[in-house]
């Protein structure tokens, strides 16, 4: 008898499956060496050995260092919107959906450490005028034209002021939490819990009153 023939099926899911599992511990690594070591510590032959894989592997997904780098960038973006929408989930208020934009984003920048590798790098292509920097300008226009959509529907329903300047608003909140995670890889202040709650309520009420809610 024959030996039945095998599901094409399952062995694509399952080899879609291997390659996501491939790729995200090669980006996990890849976020801890930015995060912990710097820009220039990141290899693609680092990479690949940290992940627990071949040497070779990461420079045959990501093809340079650029390329690894930039998956990083969209990796990190898809974290925080991700974040940011289970943390506006149920949230009707468009103000109060920036304000909880802006906590969970906080909360991101002290405890993930792709959304910290980001800002290392952010810092570093500024500083170098690398070459992912318009993927860093792409990413940022998008986080900073959400903000920008909450605040003129709070607006629109009267939770902001009218004469508000919707995008120099948006900036305002963009640049704080650049400048807040910014700080936070300088250790520029406490990072205990203890330290940090009081400061997340405090800038965000101070944020809040900024905006004219």
């Amino acid at each position: 008898m024959n030996a039945p023939e095998p599901d094409t099926r399952i062995l694509r899911r399952t080899q879609a499956q291997r390659r996501a599992e491939s790729d995200d511990r090669l980006l996990s690594a890849a976020a801890e060496i930015v995060a912990t070591e710097g820009y220039l510590a990141l290899t693609l032959d680092r990479v690949g050995e940290r992940a627990g894989f071949s040497r070779g592997l990461a420079s045959r997904k990501y093809g340079s260092k650029d390329g690894l780098v930039e998956a990083l960038i969209r990796r990190a973006e898809a974290c925080v919107h991700e974040q940011v929408d289970a943390a506006v989930a149920g949230v009707h208020d468009p103000l109060d959906q920036v304000m909880m934009l802006f906590d969970r984003f906080f909360e991101l920048v002290l405890s993930d450490v792709s959304v910290r590798a980001y800002f290392v790098l952010f810092g570093a292509v500024i500083a170098n005028r690398l070459g992912p920097a318009g993927v860093f300008e792409d990413v940022q226009r998008r986080f900073g034209e959400r903000i920008a959509d909450l605040i003129g529907k709070a607006q629109a329903i009267g939770s902001l002021p009218a004469d508000l300047p919707t995008e120099h608003a948006a900036f305002l909140v963009g640049s704080l939490l650049a400048g807040i995670s910014i700080e936070t890889e300088m250790e520029a202040f406490d990072s205990s819990p203890a330290s940090t709650g009081p400061l997340r309520a405090n800038l965000a009420a101070m944020l809040r009153r900024a905006l004219g809610g």
